[in-house]
């Protein structure tokens, strides 16, 4: 019998430790047989190579009933084998902490105990190809492929399909979404998981933490990146030998994820055909202008005046990239000449969307999300994937509500932040969502998304062959409506403000509050609900307390106060009006008329006009 040193494996062995370690991050057992071209293209991936169709169809053809794992391994020695990041991808299931490593321990744990049993230097051997810096962890997320966007210019959606085409760790995105830009504005430094949705508090806690024990940090400043030219670039930098930078053409990877969502040929024609519609879409200088130009102008066809303020500024033109109707005034003027059909504008980083009609016709944002779920089906996406649920903020008007509870749908009501909706889509309990602050999106991607929720719209007017004007007022028709404004009292002196609050909340605990009825004009509200909101996450179980004061009535009608800065600015309270009618006589009033009665001295900044 012949011994060999275990230590320094042949490569024979070490070429089978690779072929047993994918096969078995994917069936758990050397003797489950491959039984689909998907199920070989994975397990292909999974040991570090990306085969193109021609090899899988070479490898599977019609007549391949099924392969076995000894056909896997001579399958794999003539695919030639892809960078090392992508043999570690299947192990990040195994960090159950989230906290980005896997200790051997815990590694040999998880592969020696389930499944099909793997042997100690099986192992050792999967372990020490993930092992880059040799300290004993399997730090998965270690950085040595960094991507990029052209000209470092992506949107805040793109960011987030880009990761999940790539599978990457994470993404950092500089964001002044909600800011003046220019070297006196403020921006924000926004970190994504591999979801690609907001870090959850759990992880930028970890974060702050680690932050406190850095001991030191290294500059290189020789890395110098060009970022006009796409492609990848090569440099030394300490361990990470090579590190890589890609700078990749953004725009293409978002626009390939919207041709699998959308039927763009009918969207063509509704933008370029014999009978086509007047669109105006404002990027108001943000990160969205290339998007727009090269989706909607030359893909779809649209005319090149469809699109305006479509070159990214730092300053943003001088102006505030924030979709309403205050620092939207040119979009809104130019639609009510009457010249376009259909109007929108975006934020700065192109998550936020507002909506016009002819004539200056504005949709809000809780009715937008509404008339969306309504009209899912003309989404291909949503006719493939189903719908699996709706979703809107808890100051967000109950217009989705109304839609879900016709339409049978799950509706959930979470505190404001995206994070929210990223669990329920990531657990599969979520399909739309949307908030009363201009943001719109879908389980496609993990972050609102201003041209999605646009095209959304042009899908809708394609199919249905109505104005704006037409299908909103349809929509209340069928399912009444809910007149909402927002009142924003900004820096208010801190003290002064949660006295308020305070005050508030306790006459709205007094058992004698429910039942209550107050009289405006022609209508008597009751109260039904009175609470300050708190969220039981139904994903993980995590409780969001003192989220707003709610009180609710009997027809649905709501009255929202939220609390929010007590910097040396003062502090921000935002008063949510929500009324319901479902009068047909009525339902076509004025907003700010109908609403105003409960504060009429208000200006409203962020509501309808």
């Amino acid at each position: 019998m012949a011994f060999q040193d275990s230590s320094r494996p042949s490569e024979e062995e070490a070429f089978y430790v690779q072929c047993r370690a994918a096969y078995l991050a994917v069936f758990r057992s050397s003797l489950t047989n491959i039984t689909s071209k998907q199920q070989l293209c994975r397990v292909l991936q999974q040991a570090g190579r990306n085969p193109s169709q021609a090899n899988l169809s070479a490898y599977w053809t019609s007549k391949t009933p099924k392969l076995t794992f000894d056909d896997f391994c001579e399958i794999l020695k003539h695919e030639k084998k892809t960078e090392e990041a992508e043999l570690v991808k299947a192990f990040r299931k195994m960090d159950v902490n989230g906290d980005g490593y896997i200790t051997h321990s815990m590694l040999e744990k998880a592969l020696t105990t389930g499944g099909e049993k793997m042997t100690e230097e099986e192992v050792n051997a999967i372990f020490s190809l993930a092992d880059i810096n040799k300290d004993g962890k399997l730090d998965y997320t270690q950085i040595s492929h960094l991507v990029i966007g052209q000209n470092g210019i992506m949107s805040t959606p793109a960011v987030s399909c880009v990761i999940r085409k790539i599978k990457a760790v994470g993404g950092i995105i500089l964001t002044a979404s909600h800011n003046p830009g220019g070297p006196s504005g403020d921006f924000g430094i926004k970190y994504n998981i591999s979801s690609g949705g907001p870090a959850p508090e759990g992880i930028t806690n970890k974060i702050f933490e680690v932050s406190k024990a850095l001991q030191e940090y290294h500059i290189c400043p020789e890395l110098k990146v060009d970022l006009s030219t796409i492609g990848k670039q090569t440099f030394e930098v300490d361990t990470f030998k090579p590190f890589i930078v890609e700078i990749v053409d953004s725009v293409d990877a978002y626009a390939e994820m919207l041709r699998g969502i959308f039927d763009f040929a009918a969207l063509k024609d509704l933008l370029s055909g014999a009978n086509h519609i007047n669109v105006r879409l404002d990027a108001m200088h943000g990160v969205v202008g290339p998007y727009v130009k090269k989706i909607v102008c030359e893909e779809l066809g649209s005319p090149a005046n469809s699109a305006v303020n479509c070159v990214p500024q730092e300053d943003f033109g001088g102006h505030h990239p924030d979709p309403n109707l205050t620092y939207a005034a040119d979009l809104v003027n130019t639609m009510k000449s009457g010249e376009f059909d259909f109007g929108a504008a975006f934020d700065g980083d192109g998550d936020r969307n507002m909506v016009l009609g002819k004539h200056g016709f504005f949709v809000n944002p809780s009715d937008s999300v509404a008339v969306i779920a309504a009209n899912i089906t003309s989404i291909p996406y949503f006719k493939k994937t189903g719908v699996k649920g709706l979703a809107r903020s808890m100051p967000t008007s109950g217009a989705l509500d109304r839609v879900a509870k016709a339409l049978q749908m799950q509706l959930y009501e979470t505190p404001t932040g995206w994070k929210f909706f990223g669990n329920l889509m990531d657990a599969g309990k979520l399909s739309l969502c949307g908030e009363e602050s201009f943001g719109t999106g879908s389980d496609h991607i993990r972050e609102k998304d201003g041209l999605w929720a646009v095209l959304a719209w042009l899908s809708i007017l394609a199919t249905r062959k109505q104005s704006v004007e037409e299908i909103m007022k349809d929509h209340w028709q069928k399912f009444g409506r809910n007149f909402f404004t927002r009142y924003d009292y900004e820096e208010v002196n801190s003290d002064a403000a949660n006295k308020m609050i305070k005050d508030l909340e306790t006459q709205m605990f007094e058992p004698s509050f429910v039942g209550k009825q107050f009289s405006s004009s022609d209508k008597t509200y009751a109260v039904s609900v009175a609470d300050n909101f708190a969220y039981t996450d139904p994903v993980d179980g995590s409780v969001s307390k003192n989220q707003g004061l709610r009180i609710i009535f009997s027809d649905g009608s709501r009255i929202i106060f939220r609390l929010s800065g007590t910097g040396s600015a003062g502090a921000t309270i935002r008063l949510y009006i929500d009324s319901y009618e479902n009068d047909p006589q009525k339902i076509y009033q004025d907003p700010q008329v109908r609403t105003a009665r409960s504060n009429p001295s208000c200006v409203d900044p962020a509501g309808e006009p």
